[in-house]
């Protein structure tokens, strides 16, 4: 997969621990994704232009004063249909039952497996960009 072919695509990345936004953030940015990070959700919902731009979230499931499924819920109110993966060490079958309804793409748990994201991404976000390109012949 060669860096230049997702450089079109964004990626914003929430999670509370600086050591998984940082470890994240270059293993994306090395694969070639542009990547925008928030350590605090509510911060995301916050502002409503932190996704203009944004392809794909990578939320955490477990943080302090907001879960990731009750950031997208948040998200998904204000008509915000951006493609999702929920990470999380906490999963079971109602917090899966709540992705689902929220329209969450795909959920993984943590430790994350990078071939198996890698995978995931390339599914969500195709290397030929052309999605991207779809998108751009319509305006």
């Amino acid at each position: 997969m060669s860096p230049r072919s997702n450089a079109t695509y964004t990626i914003l990345l929430v999670d509370d621990d600086p050591s998984v936004l940082s470890c994240t953030r270059r293993w994306l940015e090395r694969s070639g994704y542009r990547v925008r990070i928030a350590a605090d959700p509510s911060q995301v919902l916050a502002t409503e232009k932190g996704l203009d731009g944004v392809d794909l979230m990578l939320l955490d499931y477990k943080m302090p004063g907001m879960t990731g499924l009750e950031l997208l819920d948040g998200l998904r109110r204000t008509g915000n249909g951006v493609k999702c993966i929920l990470l999380s060490a906490f999963l079971n079958d109602e917090v899966r039952r709540q992705a689902r309804e929220l329209g969450v793409d795909r959920v993984l748990d943590k430790p994350v497996d990078v071939g198996l994201l890698r995978e995931v991404l390339a599914e969500l976000l195709p290397v030929n960009g052309s999605r991207r390109l779809a998108d751009a012949s319509r305006g």
